[in-house]
């Protein structure tokens, strides 16, 4: 449980939202405004809006003396947030922060329920619209729906984590400690990005995570500032880079090493088949592609689990069951490009297919570890 008489920032990204930002001081002002043991302040981080966002928030502030305004130039959210929690916590002296976006996509109203998490002790509350009682907007379209639901889907179960549902919102509270801890290693990210890393480094940390139900909406005024395919590119890099480091830690580097030489035998009988035995390309790629799996299963067992190495009454079975896990990588490669292609089109197929071979390699190696060397 918190202490009493704790002292909490509000920080409010802004870039010209005007229509918006005093209707919301308003509402979060009147939903926080039960809890009399904690001090609130709102800040407002303005990255120099030419709508003006910035002087109105500075004239509203001359007679609400809790709403403060940090104006700077528009680096992208992820530098606008540090900025706002380096100061919430060096100047108004924060022990927890609270984030939400200021375009009234998120809902003031819900705002004492990430309260009450952290005084029940949680470290970092995540606003989730992936758990029963949340929601995405039911008017997206049914490709927006889907890049939605993939690309966070592709953050949980990437970085390994599904316990936590939503990784790329924007409606969060936490203690102030974890961005004093995670501040150097965060600085590096400058967009949207900046949320998937600080909440998975802090749970690296230790940090508990405790999810409230949330109900997103679509913003009523202005346009989105996400560049969708920054995003998408920013997404894969980090996830994949951390992915790499854990790996690293286990018998990884065997395991690729199998991987080039069986890719290398499949390649080698496959040009037998086709140029000394006059099959079609089709059968040749088949058969080179059972031998490659053989030669997998064998080294595999033999040197990258060798601790774990199953005994000959099981290795049949074992086997059957890597056939159908290798299976299994194929379908999510071609999957991922089938779907990449569907909602980007074809143009962006080099990248999916990169990334299906690359969540290919990441599925074979859990199911490897996890299943056939259990």
């Amino acid at each position: 449980m918190t202490a009493r008489g704790m002292n909490v920032v509000l920080i409010l990204p802004t870039y010209n939202e005007r229509d918006t930002i005093l209707v919301l001081l308003e509402q979060a002002e009147k939903a926080l405004s039960s809890f009399s043991k904690h001090t609130f302040s709102f800040l407002v981080v303005d990255d120099s809006s030419p709508d003006g966002t910035g002087e109105a928030v500075k004239e509203y502030a001359k007679t609400h003396k809790y709403v403060h305004v940090l104006s700077g130039r528009k680096e992208g959210l992820g530098k606008a947030l540090s900025r706002g929690m380096d100061y919430s916590i060096e100047t108004l002296h924060a022990d927890f922060l609270i984030q939400m976006d200021a375009d009234l996509s998120h809902d003031p109203n819900v705002l004492p329920k990430f309260v009450e998490a952290l005084d029940k002790g949680y470290d970092f509350v995540v606003g989730s619209r992936y758990i029963k009682g949340g929601s995405i907007p039911d008017n997206w379209g049914i490709k927006r729906k889907i890049y939605s639901v993939m690309g966070n889907s592709f953050v949980r179960f990437g970085l390994g984590y599904s316990q936590v549902h939503d990784w790329t919102g924007g409606y969060r509270a936490l203690k102030s400690e974890y961005f004093i801890k995670n501040k150097e290693r965060l600085s590096k990210y400058t967009g949207y990005v900046f949320q998937i890393a600080f909440l998975h480094q802090s749970i690296l940390q230790g940090a508990s995570v405790y999810e409230v139900p949330i109900h997103f909406t679509d913003r009523r005024f202005g346009k989105s500032k996400i560049a969708v395919g920054e995003y998408i590119q920013h997404i894969i890099e980090y996830v994949f880079s951390e992915r790499i480091k854990r790996l690293r830690k286990g018998p990884f580097k065997k395991f690729a090493a199998v991987g080039v030489l069986g890719f290398i035998i499949n390649t080698i009988v496959l040009e037998i088949c086709v140029h000394m035995i006059g099959l079609s390309p089709t059968k040749g790629s088949l058969i080179g592609a059972e031998i490659a799996i053989i030669s997998n299963f064998y080294f595999n067992n033999r040197w990258t689990f060798k601790e774990r190495k199953i005994e000959k009454g099981n290795v049949f079975r074992k086997f059957l069951q890597f056939n159908i896990t290798s299976a299994g990588a194929m379908l999510i490669q071609a999957g991922t490009v089938f779907v990449g292609t569907l909602l980007f089109g074809h143009s962006y197929y080099r990248i999916f297919y990169l990334l299906g071979v690359s969540l290919g390699l990441m599925w074979n190696y859990i199911m490897y570890s996890r299943v056939i060397w259990r």
